[in-house]
């Protein structure tokens, strides 16, 4: 029986306010504070927390979880939006699910799109960011094609008649109610809501400290959609190698030669405005080691709605 970490959140040991991380079931981070920004319970009845660390900067924490570090949510955001949108040859209707803190719907304004719905459960994410991480959205919630709708993530995905050229799960770990947003029956759900051409990319929490949450999530994926893929990042303030799995009926992003990755990135506008991602090293964010391979190929049980995926605490 493994031994069962501290309740996680602020502490203060030997003088030093820290701030305590589960990163997974047998893991935790501390991480020295320099101040707390702000900590307050949501609409939605979420603890949300702003807090300034040495060195990853502000961050933002959600029921003790971090969402995001002003030190690498680019490299986060980046492999989440442009992977999907260049491999679509013209993507003008997007729709985030999730996303409150607007990386995401920065990153994918980038591009010509002409609208861009994003469907957020919590406003108070939405204005807590807009107060101390500006930085993230950089004045995304301002854009004329943002049509931004609070509501359950899900519901509108099952309600909605429009369909889209790219679906963004910019989603809250799946654990609680968040583990609806996760399961076989809700990607098949998004792949009804994909135009022809089209594709989804979810964030699908970290390889290694989470890997069966991760496993049944992509064989959901895998089971639902003809075409599907894995690309990965390291993300330092998430303590992991982070993936990202695509579906798609047509096109995922490993199919797109660099050649036309480079010219609709060169046509888009979009040289010199990342960070983290290029053309050059899209493909390398889908070629994985051995042992990867093996993960991948592994038999596990897909998460669906009766026994949804969760990460453990």
């Amino acid at each position: 029986m493994s031994p069962k970490l501290p309740k996680p959140g602020l502490r203060t040991i030997d003088g030093i306010l820290l701030y305590l991380e589960h990163a997974g079931p047998n893991l935790a981070t501390l991480t020295p504070v320099e101040r707390v920004v702000s900590s307050e319970q949501s609409k939605a009845g979420q603890l949300v927390e702003v807090v300034d660390f040495p060195f990853y900067g502000r961050s933002l924490f959600i029921e003790h979880i971090v969402m995001l570090s002003l030190y690498d949510e680019f490299i986060y955001h980046e492999t989440l939006v442009h992977p999907a949108l260049l491999s679509v040859e013209r993507p003008e209707r997007v729709l985030i699910i999730g996303g409150g803190d607007g990386g995401a719907l920065r990153e994918v304004l980038k591009h010509p799109v002409e609208e861009v719905t994003m469907v957020e459960l919590d406003r108070s994410v939405i204005d807590l960011v807009t107060r101390h991480l500006p930085e993230v959205p950089a004045g995304a919630f301002d854009d004329d094609r943002l049509k931004l709708v609070i509501g359950d993530g899900r519901a509108y995905v099952e309600s909605v008649e429009e369909k889209f050229d790219v679906v963004i799960l910019d989603l809250t770990d799946p654990y609680g109610q968040a583990a609806r947003l996760y399961t076989r029956e809700f990607y098949g759900k998004v792949r009804n809501i994909l135009r022809e051409g089209g594709l989804m990319v979810t964030h699908s929490t970290g390889l290694h400290i989470n890997r069966l949450a991760f496993q049944r999530v992509y064989r959901a994926i895998r089971e639902v959609f003809p075409k599907y893929a894995l690309a990965r990042a390291y993300i330092p303030s998430f303590t992991d190698d982070w993936t990202f799995s695509f579906g798609s009926n047509y096109v995922v992003p490993p199919d797109v030669e660099t050649e036309i990755l480079a010219r609709r990135f060169r046509e888009r506008g979009l040289e010199g405005r990342t960070k983290f991602y290029s053309p050059e090293m899209h493909h390398s964010l889908f070629q994985h080691p051995v042992f990867v391979q093996k993960i991948l190929e592994e038999e596990v049980e897909p998460s669906t709605d009766d026994d949804p995926a969760e990460i453990e605490e």
